[in-house]
């Protein structure tokens, strides 16, 4: 029989004790829809915590973005197969095949060379690369190299690739079932988005205006739904008409949330979104630009830059129907920016699409610019404030772990937001000693299944408190959150609103606190210069790297050259960005051989540009943002900023409908 539902289960529980028997605890449905016996929260959180280390130390946590890694194949000493191994030669291509019944390792990934078992992927690498194949993503390996002999094992060392082509065949293949499963009811998508609500009357003003083909601008506050507006439209109109929608974010990092939740709430129902901005690696960059050649995709989220650097790319079979322009006040406020002064020509010259454009933050030269850049012709203004908000002020505390201790000691659902996993990892777990398993902490470096229980917990009240970084966001509408803590400060106004924005949505009473400091600027401003490096930087690293090359060629991982170089502000993930930069700008080759990696140093004719380099752009974008952000974050009184996260900034003498 099935699991009894949740009303069964109360009504069974209920029936028991007026009975005088012993009633049954009611059990909870977890995430993936199965039920929970009471005490399975303690576990999991006891769990957790044991485990907390080890998600911040894996080394294999990124493995699943690698365009290509080395490894050895392991268990190849094991069931005869030293004498499979005997008759291999290098360069020999293997098959990679997921055993997901598999009774030792539900994520087990084992090499065959035709017919032939030879062994498996480590079983780190394989808990990452196999939700990476489940969800489509198709990998190639070769033999590397081969080891041993005579008195020795045999061993082998493969060389594993991710193939884009495969990749984007697999996922068509399973997104065009779903698709094909499409009957025109526009609810699937609502429920999809936003659950059992549905959407208030601005929201169904926009898309009102949207429905019938004209360019329109939404004014609508923080936490009033702009992201629905354009969600639903993109998705109505790749379901029903085969419409593709480019979404232009002012910040890669924006765009990144936004994919992390359309992949959790539309990927399920067949939508092809993909991310176009400097921060992908070269795979997912790979897979992109496949996507783009084929027209294999019905959502897109880029940059400006991106934009502005690859506008050829949509053209054809990547044509977009339908444009939304997000932070749409960035038109106004961002004329610095090459790509956005161009952006209106380049939207016209992608055959002048239709126009979504969503801010907060419209005042009357805004507003005045943005409806004449993007030639909008209807607007919704929201007036609505969230008087239930209110900003505390507790900026620059030095016993930020005491406050805390103090706020939720009893009572209080709340967020509280870190910029880093070990910072949220050590909060929680400090905070832990006086609230107890009713607090977790929750980043990007645990596993799936994980994130998705404290999601599950937090929503039914049996976690009180979540300590996270910005992976707790986008597509996470929590309802009830009394509380949100800004423990450290934000990279930009964007992000701020944001995390702030997500207390009290069921308007009931909810606090903001600003818990950051000056010492945070500080660290933001180290940590932005560590992933976009400035061009004094870049020019010493390129000189340091090509002094340290034997031939024009470098054989050394990033780490290494990193501490070789010695510079200031660059570690390992410097010297990735720069290498991101170089490649583009074409300094360098990066590529694998039997060998491992190498960077190859191209011949230079004349001075490069980095101002025409697309990821150096959007490093500049993030500092220059950061900035702008702080002039009023650190010093302005508290209530500007609660003014700028309760209510929108609308024009004035303007109707709020047209």
């Amino acid at each position: 029989m099935p699991p009894p539902t949740a009303s069964e289960a109360a009504f069974d529980a209920a029936l028991a004790e007026l009975l005088g028997g012993t009633a049954r605890l009611p059990v909870r449905p977890d995430a993936k829809g199965a039920f929970v016996e009471p005490g399975a929260k303690d576990a999991f959180v006891e769990r957790a915590f044991a485990k907390s280390a080890e998600y911040l130390h894996d080394r294999y946590a990124r493995i699943a973005e690698a365009t290509t890694f080395h490894t050895k194949i392991a268990g190849v000493s094991f069931e005869g197969r030293q004498d499979t191994v005997r008759g291999l030669r290098v360069g020999v291509g293997l098959d990679l095949i997921r055993e997901p019944h598999n009774v030792h390792d539900p994520n087990a990934i084992a090499l065959r060379y035709g017919e032939l078992p030879l062994g498996y992927l480590k079983k780190g690498i394989a808990t990452h690369l196999a939700p990476a194949i489940d969800a489509g993503a198709r990998y190639r390996a070769r033999i590397a190299s081969l080891t041993g002999g005579g008195e020795k094992h045999r061993g082998v060392n493969i060389l594993v690739d991710r193939d884009a082509v495969a990749t984007i065949a697999q996922r068509e293949r399973g997104r065009e079932a779903l698709r094909l499963e499409w009957d025109g009811d526009a609810e699937r998508i609502v429920h999809a988005l936003i659950g059992t609500s549905q959407p208030h009357e601005a929201q169904r003003d926009v898309l009102e205006r949207v429905a019938a083909g004209r360019n329109t601008l939404a004014v609508l506050g923080t936490g009033r739904g702009k992201s629905f507006c354009f969600q639903f439209s993109a998705a109505l109109r790749a379901f029903a008409a085969g419409a593709k929608t480019l979404v232009v974010y002012p910040l890669r990092a924006l765009a990144n949330d936004q994919y992390e939740a359309l992949m959790r709430t539309l990927d399920p129902l067949g939508l092809r979104i993909y991310r176009a901005n400097g921060s992908i690696g070269n795979e997912e960059r790979e897979d992109l630009f496949e996507a783009l050649r084929e027209g294999a995709w019905d959502v897109m989220l880029a940059t400006p830059e991106f934009l502005d650097f690859h506008k050829d790319a949509f053209g054809g079979k990547s044509r977009p129907a339908f444009v939304v322009v997000d932070e749409a006040h960035h038109v106004h406020e961002s004329r610095h920016r090459p790509a956005y002064v161009r952006l209106s020509a380049t939207v016209a010259a992608l055959g002048s699409p239709q126009i979504l454009a969503l801010t907060a933050t419209a005042a009357d030269n805004a507003f005045t610019k943005i409806v004449s850049e993007l030639r909008i012709d209807a607007w919704v203004i929201d007036p609505t404030i969230r008087e239930n908000l209110h900003v505390v002020d507790a900026r620059n505390r030095s016993d930020k772990i005491g406050y805390l201790r103090d706020l939720f000691a009893e009572r209080g659902k709340g967020i509280v937001y870190c910029n880093s996993r070990k910072d949220a990892a050590e909060v929680a777990g400090v905070l832990r000693k006086a609230i107890g398993n009713e607090i977790m902490f929750y980043h990007a470096g645990m596993p799936t299944a994980d994130r998705l229980e404290v999601e599950s917990f937090f929503r039914d009240g049996s976690l009180r408190v979540i300590v996270a970084t910005s992976a707790f966001g986008e597509g996470i509408d929590l309802p009830d959150v009394e509380h949100v803590v800004l423990y450290h400060l934000n990279f930009d106004f964007a992000e701020f609103n944001q995390q702030a924005g997500r207390a009290g949505r069921n308007g009931a009473a909810a606090q903001v606190h600003l818990l950051y400091g000056e010492n945070d600027r500080r660290l933001n401003d180290y940590l932005i210069d560590l992933d976009a490096p400035t061009l004094p930087v870049l020019r010493e690293v390129y000189r340091g790297m090509r002094g340290m090359a034997h031939d024009g060629i470098l054989r050394s991982a990033n780490a290494d050259i990193a501490e070789i170089l010695g510079l200031d502000k660059v570690r390992d993930r410097t010297v990735s960005a720069a290498l991101r930069i170089f490649s583009d700008s074409k300094l360098v080759e990066v590529s694998e051989d039997d060998e491992g990696r190498f960077i190859r140093f191209l011949p230079v004719d004349g001075k490069v540009d980095m101002q025409e380099n697309e990821r150096f752009a959007e490093g500049e974008a993030i500092r220059d943002s950061f900035d702008r952000f702080c002039a009023l974050a650190l010093s302005a009184p508290a209530e500007s900023l609660e003014r700028i996260i309760n209510r929108p900034i609308y024009p004035s003498r303007v109707d709020h409908r047209r």
